[in-house]
């Protein structure tokens, strides 16, 4: 008996040092940001695709430029967005049928780490992936 209960002990152990391992300050629900920490002019850094073949497009909007204003509109890559901050998300709405709405999943000095779902909603269809930005 007093085997079992040093098995048990053991496993308990084991399964308490994989939790805490498993923790991370990543948080892939995204971290929250302020209306101040997204106005400005941002350069992609990296780009990448869901559902697509490997390194496919990725990388191709590298040093194309986002434009965050304090009136509420922004630019990217020629088109112009009214854009809303709850939180976690930033979400750009243009004239043009799209919205894209951008999880700010890291924050750390001039970098932002996001996932984004482009709604292009006049095709109903959507796109998804990542974008790193740099301030500029």
């Amino acid at each position: 008996m007093k085997k079992l209960k040093n098995v048990w002990l053991f496993l308990s152990f084991i399964l308490m040092v994989a939790g805490m391992a498993s923790c991370s300050t990543d948080d892939p629900t995204g971290v929250d940001v302020s209306r101040d920490d997204i106005i400005g002019n941002w350069q992609v850094t990296a780009n990448d695709y869901e559902n697509v073949v490997e390194g496919e497009g990725s990388g191709n909007y590298v040093g194309q430029k986002l434009v965050v204003k304090d009136d509420g509109t922004a630019t990217f890559f020629g088109k112009q967005y009214t854009w809303k901050l709850d939180g976690k998300t930033l979400t750009l709405s243009g004239t043009h049928n799209m919205r894209i709405e951008v999880r700010i999943l890291n924050y750390e000095g001039d970098v932002i780490e996001a996932a984004y779902t482009c709604y292009f909603l006049s095709e109903d269809y959507e796109d998804s992936g990542h974008f790193t930005f740099k301030r500029v």
